[in-house]
């Protein structure tokens, strides 16, 4: 009976598999970690700079500079919260000269779900995760490029409210005519 125990425990651990974390950036993870914890962490290495309230997460929003991360090109990172004070995204802003190395070290980690990466142009590449969404964007004539993780939660906010905005804009402007 003892060993039969043992055996079903044994079963169960490799059965179950390894424990799915959320995405996690800069040592925070998504949809977990809350704005008391990231405040607490980053007042340790940089300034912080509050921005107000982000209109689509509807939660508060803060800045640093990206001298205190020791990651080559980094320029500004952006934390955005949510309603319950959870981390919905991490915007990053950073010298263009690293989207080839950015977009190699996201491919180990993630899934390629969109790439758009003309010869001349604007260049962007979407990576997926089971709870959010990594972007580069790096818009042909600028010197930066944007790496943004956003929570599912964050991303589905932000396309409604552009959606009903894009829509409500098409009706002033039809009802002109």
């Amino acid at each position: 009976m003892k060993y039969t125990a043992r055996l079903v425990g044994i079963f169960l651990c490799f059965s179950l598999g390894p424990a799915i974390a959320g995405t996690q950036a800069l040592g925070f993870e998504l949809g977990v970690s809350t704005i008391d914890q990231v405040r607490v962490a980053l007042r340790k290495q940089t300034n912080l700079t509050e921005l107000g309230t982000n209109r689509y997460s509807k939660g508060l929003q803060f800045k640093t500079d990206g001298a205190s991360y020791d990651i080559e090109g980094l320029i500004e990172v952006k934390y955005v919260f949510d309603e319950q004070k959870k981390l919905a995204g991490i915007l990053l802003k950073m010298k263009k000269a690293r989207f080839d190395s950015v977009m190699s070290m996201l491919a180990g980690k993630y899934k390629i779900a969109r790439q758009d990466r003309p010869f001349v142009g604007d260049q962007s590449v979407r990576f997926s995760a089971p709870d959010a969404v990594i972007e580069l964007d790096s818009p042909h004539m600028s010197f930066e490029m944007d790496v943004s993780y956003i929570h599912n939660d964050l991303l589905k906010a932000f396309s409604g409210q552009s959606a009903a905005e894009a829509e409500a804009k098409r009706k002033r402007e039809a009802a002109k005519f």
